[in-house]
């Protein structure tokens, strides 16, 4: 199997050799960040959220009301793993919790995440393949927090929907604001209407001239 994490590596290994030849040459080389082949759990969790979505910063830092999740720290053990041993970890977890967890990876997701993933797909497809198993008690979305939440909603009260990481956002989705959405969704109510039709669903599109 390809691995993103895999090439990321071998090619900052490479460059780092290549600035290191540069710098005995008396040269300059140009590198990329070498910050891309550090773990996500190097990265400085205030830096990480200060590009996140508002919801996610409140929600890392407790201030949204009621009971919501907070982000929680990596153990050191995962820290230290081999990815081989994650990997039998992984699949014994998987395999004594059975039907109780259900994995959702979104297309974009790592190899390395989706070879775990019980259904691939887009946030729309992966929320209604969570519906196929009710008796799960957590589903684990691997994605952003807008599709977990789409998972919350559909999901039952039984049911816990578990985003690995509360910082994971959608630049796309943060664009659309309050205003933006509502005036949307009064167009698309003015195309294919309120009412349901005879079948449940809504009328096919029709241009609204």
């Amino acid at each position: 199997m390809s691995s993103v994490n895999t090439a990321i590596q071998l090619i900052t290994r490479e460059q780092a050799e290549s600035a290191a030849r540069s710098a005995a040459a008396g040269k300059t080389a140009s590198t990329c960040s070498p910050a891309l082949a550090k773990g996500p759990w190097e990265y400085d969790l205030a830096e990480a959220l200060a590009g996140a979505p508002p919801t996610a910063r409140r929600l890392e830092r407790g201030r949204c009301p009621g009971r919501h999740a907070r982000q929680g720290q990596l153990p050191e053990e995962y820290k230290l793993a081999t990815d081989a041993e994650l990997d039998v970890r992984i699949r014994a977890a998987k395999a004594k919790l059975g039907d109780r967890a259900v994995i959702l990876g979104h297309f974009y997701q790592r190899d390395e995440v989706i070879q775990y993933a019980d259904f691939v797909g887009d946030s729309f497809q992966l929320a209604n393949a969570a519906l196929t198993r009710p008796d799960a008690e957590a589903i684990i979305f691997c994605g952003v927090h807008f599709m977990a939440e789409t998972a919350d909603i559909l999901s039952t009260p039984e049911q816990a929907v578990i985003l690995p990481n509360l910082a994971a956002g959608c630049s796309m989705a943060d664009m659309a604001d309050t205003d933006s959405v509502e005036e949307c969704w009064e167009q698309l109510e003015e195309i294919f209407g309120t009412e349901a039709d005879a079948g449940g669903g809504f009328r096919s599109f029709r241009s609204p001239t």
